[in-house]
C-alpha cells in the first residue's frame, strides 16, 4: 500500500478515480481545515461551514469518476466551494426576503414608537436564528414554509427521503420554538410558520 500523504495531489486523483478510500482519505485530511476556513470567513457560521465543506467532499466523492480539475486540486476544491457558498446565499436571501413578507403579512402597524421597536426587534431575532439552524434544516424549511412546496416535492429536489424532508422540519420546528421561548410574539410566529397548509 502507498504511503498517500506522499502522493502530489495528481497522484492522488488518479487513485481517487479508481476508487481509492485511502487516497479520499488523503483529500479530505489535506483539504478540510482550508476549506473550512474559506467558508467560515464567507458564512460567518462554523456549522454552516462545515455543511458546506461536507457536501464539497460528499460530491467529490460521488463524482471521482469525472474528476478533471484544469489547475490544481486546491483550486478546484476552492471552486467547488465557491459554488456551495453562493447556494449557501442564495437560501439566506430567500429566506430573508420571505422574512420581510411574513413581517409585513402580521398587520401589525405600529402606532407607538415602542410598538416599531419591537417589532423591528423581532424580525431582527428571527433573522438571527434562521442563521443558526443547519444549511439543509434551512434549506428544507425554506421549501416547505415559504416555496410551499410539499413534502414529496422537497425530497425530490433535495434528493433525500420524505421522512427525512419530515426530521428537518421537525428539528427546525424545536429549534425555533426554542429560540423565541418566552416571547409574547411565539404563538403568533408559531402559528404563520409550522400550521400544517
Amino acid at each position: 500500500m502507498k504511503n498517500h500523504d506522499k502522493l502530489s495531489d495528481y497522484d492522488l486523483i488518479i487513485q481517487l478515480r479508481s476508487g481509492c478510500k485511502s487516497a479520499f482519505t488523503e483529500i479530505y485530511d489535506r483539504y478540510w481545515g482550508i476549506l473550512i476556513n474559506a467558508a467560515y470567513q464567507r458564512l460567518r457560521s462554523r456549522e454552516d461551514a462545515e455543511e458546506v465543506v461536507q457536501e464539497v467532499f460528499v460530491n467529490l466523492y460521488s463524482r471521482r469518476s469525472e474528476i478533471e480539475p484544469k489547475s490544481t486540486l486546491e483550486a478546484y476544491l476552492k471552486t467547488a466551494l465557491k459554488f456551495k457558498v453562493i447556494d449557501a446565499y442564495r437560501l439566506q436571501q430567500l429566506h430573508y426576503r420571505h422574512i420581510d413578507h411574513l413581517v409585513a403579512e402580521t398587520n401589525l402597524s405600529p402606532v407607538r414608537p415602542d410598538d416599531q421597536l419591537e417589532i423591528k426587534e423581532f424580525k431582527r431575532t428571527i433573522l438571527s436564528a434562521s442563521r443558526k439552524l443547519p444549511e439543509k434544516c434551512r434549506e428544507v424549511f425554506i421549501m416547505f414554509r415559504f416555496e410551499e412546496l410539499s413534502h414529496q416535492e422537497i425530497a425530490e429536489r433535495a434528493a433525500i427521503s420524505v421522512s427525512t424532508v419530515k426530521k428537518h422540519l421537525h428539528k427546525a420546528m424545536l429549534f425555533l420554538r426554542e429560540e423565541f421561548k418566552g416571547s409574547k410574539t411565539f404563538l403568533m410566529i408559531a402559528c404563520l410558520l409550522f400550521l400544517s397548509k
